[in-house]
């Protein structure tokens, strides 16, 4: 689903002198030199922003080399390329290195301005530049944008190369929103009276007057206090305008050309990215581990280095790499970015992450890089393969992909994936139906080697598979819910298993019974159980919850066991002390059971925690289960 953006933003490219800032002053009547050391020097060295109309945004970036940084922050955000060369020059270093820049960052529609034709007195020479122009973008996105011969004094093809825009302007079409707001800054400035002011171009969601930010990556939050777009104060601004946010509780000095205001929640600084790279054709560098770069994302510069994952990458070449960044920065998943050398500064490539914020091991890391898709259907699926043990919700996949609820929802529709209805995990139903065979293998082998034991505690079998916690339990209840499995014991036993003792061990559960039942209301250790009867502890304890599942014995505590029947007998005998008593001391406990401190005490918690008697300070009164029928509970 696509969407008409509410501002259209142009952005200007070419060699240094080759009459931009002139051209856009034609075109808006806006002159974008606004500092005094460009309008000495003559040459744009800072972004410049003028307006073509209410709805579409011209911005002016610098051609010198020197300033590619501040080119790179314009060009980022852009829907439309409007390519500068000048007539009398032609083709230049630096309009080659700006047209690899807007081809590597995808800027889908453009259009060409030759500019000063009135100092070409040669028709030939023009066309010949024409030809030169067309050669140069052959293969990109510019292949078949129109050229637009132009002067601005006298003016000529300025009204042809106004129309020309507008008419590419009415076909722009954008992806869905992300749906929280982002504005990478370019300027911040303080003004007298109002305080930290920033600047920059929407690239996300929407933001009002009082709205709650963070800005990235120190992670200071901040609050609206003003907005303008336009030069006029408004009460929101949405994607796509160029706005001034003043923002109360943030310091100047806590922001940067590169930071970003961001709905908090969102984003995160990285210092790690995962990206997919292409190396410009020409390049004489070759990209390789522990190779220094800088990187370009928005308006953002930071040094790092390189990791590749498949040997070095030269001139044309795509491939995944790990980028270690000196500094953190802010990214989001799939945005653009362009990489210049360290040291001479030259254009390389750029491409697209996959992974602003990667986790685990090195080895881990490096392996997930190794295999990582760029298209987003593949790698969403990559991301649910890889998280299957602990499934993510619809609303945190929404976070890690950093795009709305619905749009996720559309992925798991299109990838054939599946979610819990009750907590809205994602996962592949091929991934369930393997769990679910596992565990009942798991299950029937656990069967087969303990033939005694009533169930495996849902612990054990998450420990087992390494499962999350709300995604295991999920699992075991829908194993449940399908009758593949019961709830035993407070475990889980396979649907229809059944423990059927030998007649060798009924004799000896037997005795066991026996021995617990002469024991009257002395519960025993699965030490003294084991003693008495000459047993090996691990068959005592097998045993037992044979007999347990039975109803034939009772856990006191753990390991301490007592006869069922004589339970029955300890209540009743409870009831009719308290006919005739409120309140029962342990003096009053130890008479009726004839136990010693010692051994009285655990019994006596097991009635306080069962709800049979209620403790107030040293004593017990009437518990409400004493009323209740119920005797034994487990």
């Amino acid at each position: 689903m696509n969407y008409r953006p509410s501002q259209i933003v142009i952005g200007t490219a070419g060699h240094i002198d080759h009459g931009k800032t002139a051209l856009v002053k034609a075109l808006t009547g806006t002159d974008t030199d606004r500092l005094e050391e460009e309008k000495a020097r003559g040459m744009t060295i800072d972004l410049g922003f003028a307006f073509l109309d209410d709805n579409i945004t011209i911005i002016d970036v610098p051609g010198h080399e020197k300033f590619i940084r501040n080119m790179v922050a314009g060009v980022s955000t852009i829907h439309i390329a409007l390519l500068v060369v000048a007539a009398d020059d032609g083709i230049m270093p630096q309009t080659r290195e700006h047209l690899q820049i807007i081809s590597l960052l995808q800027i889908p529609r453009g259009v060409i301005a030759l500019t000063k034709v009135d100092l070409v007195d040669d028709e030939e020479w023009i066309d010949m530049v024409e030809e030169e122009i067309r050669e140069t973008v052959k293969g990109t996105f510019l292949e078949s944008a129109p050229i637009i011969r132009t002067s601005v004094k006298p003016e000529t093809g300025i009204a042809e190369l106004r129309a020309a825009l507008l008419e590419q302007a009415a076909a722009v079409q954008l992806e869905d929103d992300r749906g929280f707001f982002r504005l990478p800054i370019d300027r911040v400035f303080i003004k007298t009276g109002f305080g930290t002011v920033v600047t920059g171009t929407v690239i996300a969601g929407q933001l009002s007057v009082g709205e709650e930010l963070v800005c990235l990556p120190v992670g200071i939050k901040g609050k609206v206090r003003g907005l303008q777009s336009h030069g006029k104060n408004v009460p929101a601004v949405v994607k796509g305008d160029r706005a001034a946010v003043n923002l109360a509780g943030v310091d100047k000095q806590q922001l940067w050309r590169g930071s970003e205001l961001v709905t908090p929640g969102w984003l995160e600084s990285t210092r790690h990215l995962i990206a997919r790279v292409t190396l410009v054709s020409h390049t004489r560098w070759r990209l390789k581990t522990k190779q220094r770069i800088r990187v370009h994302i928005g308006t953002a510069q930071v040094l790092g280095r390189i990791q590749t994952v498949s040997g070095e990458l030269k001139g044309g070449q795509s491939g995944n790499i790990i980028i270690h960044l000196e500094k953190p920065m802010v990214a989001a998943m799939d945005d653009r970015f362009v990489l210049r050398s360290y040291s001479p500064m030259e254009t390389i490539g750029g491409g697209q992450i996959l992974d602003p914020q990667p986790v685990g091991k090195w080895k881990t890391i490096k392996d997930w890089a190794s295999k990582l898709k760029t298209p987003i259907n593949e790698r969403f699926n990559q991301y649910i393969e890889r998280f299957r043990d602990h499934p993510r919700t619809v609303a945190e996949w929404s976070r890690v992909f950093h795009h709305p609820e619905a749009w996720i929802r559309s992925l798991i529709e299109t990838n054939g994936l599946s979610v819990v209805p009750e907590n809205d995990l994602v996962f592949k139903p091929e991934d369930l139906e393997w769990l679910t065979g596992a565990i009942e293998g798991f299950l029937n082998d656990f069967h087969r080697d303990n033939p005694y034991r009533v169930s495996v505690s849902g612990e054990v079998i998450k420990q087992e598979f390494g499962l999350s916690d709300r995604w295991g339990d999920w699992v075991l209840d829908n194993m449940v819910s399908k009758g593949i499995i019961v709830g035993k014991d407070a475990g889980y036993a396979l649907a229809g298993h059944q423990i059927a003792l030998t007649g060798e061990d009924q004799r000896k559960a037997d005795a066991i019974s026996d021995l617990l039942y002469g024991s009257r209301f002395m519960s025993l250790k699965v030490t003294e159980i084991a003693s008495a009867t000459n047993l090996d502890e691990q068959r005592v304890v097998e045993l037992l919850h044979v007999l347990k599942n039975q109803g034939r014995v009772m856990e006191i505590q753990r390991e301490l066991w007592l006869d069922c029947r004589r339970f029955d007998e300890l209540i009743a005998e409870i009831r009719r002390f308290f006919d005739g008593h409120s309140k029962l001391t342990v003096p009053d406990f130890k008479d009726i059971t004839s136990l010693t401190r010692k051994t009285a005490i655990p019994l006596l918690e097991y009635l306080d925690a069962r709800g049979f008697t209620e403790r107030e300070g040293n004593e017990r009164i009437r518990g409400e289960k004493l009323d209740s029928g119920i005797e034994i509970t487990d």
